[in-house]
């Protein structure tokens, strides 16, 4: 089986089901594919069913955390690729009909580990169509560059070599907690692992919704926050937290390939320079944290200490914050990354 596509699937809407039918016609010889919904939904449930064909597996389950979801859907795939594709996104059936003769080529080339097309961004304003330039370049550095220089983080939304995901996705399943910058940490892992093939073709829709504005991002960001039982203030730090983590994963993981150390940290810092820049930039909300002046004072600290910061003092600085609200917790974030700061990986949890 050269692809699994994959779509953990929780929405109940005819949008969602008219997606899901559309997933489901793609499963042919080459191509496999995998729903699993955990709506709870019945009348959803004996829908999607009547969608079932050879290599097509439709599984219902009782509703779970997304996260959960996606990893039960990744373990069933086998094909040498997979392919996520959400139930309120759409995708191009020519795009999907040219991948297994892409697979095929790049299945014999250890260096690619994906491939990308151009992607449609759908907001209330349009549609804009953009391409990630530089991905599919021999060196890391310029892949970083193209990865960090494009507009809307979509490369999750790519084929990707299933084993190289599923290493990716465990040690995320092993961190501390899930943010919503995570996945562009995952994405700087898979660019760091090898190049992506551009395949001159409309490959994935991506609809902004609540994202597109940024009171309504940051609620979406603080969402995940306080589902991990920490205090909204944390918001404050959001790029910080993402070019900390992105960076100390850049340096030490061994996700990463035996890249010289020199090469490493110029990796390092041109992910965190990237987004200390965000940090600056963006005025983040706290929504009425009653821990909002110890986060503003902090936020002041680390800006007028730009270009004077250690990983270890950042880790002690953000451990510090979440320690005013939740000492449990942010001990046990002080640990996990001051042991990826430490060792060469952190211990990663089987996805």
């Amino acid at each position: 089986m050269q692809l699994s596509i994959l779509t953990p699937t929780y929405r109940s809407n005819a949008v969602a089901c008219a997606r899901i039918a559309q997933v489901c016609s793609w499963a042919s010889p080459q191509i496999e594919v995998i729903v699993r919904d955990n709506s709870g939904d019945p009348k959803k449930r004996a829908l999607i069913g009547q969608f079932q064909r050879d290599n097509c597996k439709i599984v219902s389950v009782d509703p779970c955390p997304g996260p959960e979801n996606f990893a039960a859907a990744l373990k069933m795939a086998t094909g040498e690729f997979i392919f996520y594709v959400a139930d309120d996104d759409l995708c191009f059936d020519r795009a999907i009909a040219a991948l297994p003769a892409l697979i095929d080529a790049a299945a014999k080339t250890s260096d690619v580990v994906g491939m990308t097309g151009t992607y449609a961004i759908e907001t209330a304003r349009g549609t804009s169509l953009g391409a990630y330039n530089g991905i599919d370049s021999d060196d890391v550095e310029t892949r970083v560059a193209g990865y960090l220089g494009h507009g809307a983080n979509v490369l999750v939304y790519s084929p990707m070599r299933r084993a190289l995901y599923e290493r990716v996705f465990a040690l995320m399943r092993s961190m501390p907690f899930f943010f919503s910058f995570h996945d562009q940490v995952m994405c700087l892992l898979f660019i760091l692992a090898g190049k992506f093939v551009a395949m001159p073709r409309l490959l994935y829709s991506y609809d902004i919704g609540p994202w597109e504005t940024d009171e309504g991002s940051q609620k979406q960001d603080v969402g995940l926050y306080t589902d991990a039982g920490l205090d909204p203030a944390i918001n404050k730090l959001h790029w910080f937290l993402c070019g900390f983590e992105g960076a100390v994963l850049a340096r030490n993981s061994d996700l990463v390939p035996n890249y010289p150390w020199a090469q490493r940290q110029r990796i390092a810092d041109q992910w965190f320079a990237v987004m200390f820049g965000r940090f600056l930039r963006s005025a983040r909300m706290t929504f009425d944290s009653p821990y909002t002046a110890q986060a503003e004072a902090l936020c002041q600290k680390l800006r007028a200490s730009q270009g004077r910061l250690s990983f270890e003092g950042m880790l002690a600085d953000i451990a510090g914050l979440m320690g005013v609200f939740a000492p449990d917790l942010a001990q046990r974030y002080f640990q996990f990354w001051s042991a990826a700061m430490n060792r060469r990986q952190p211990t990663a949890a089987s996805a």
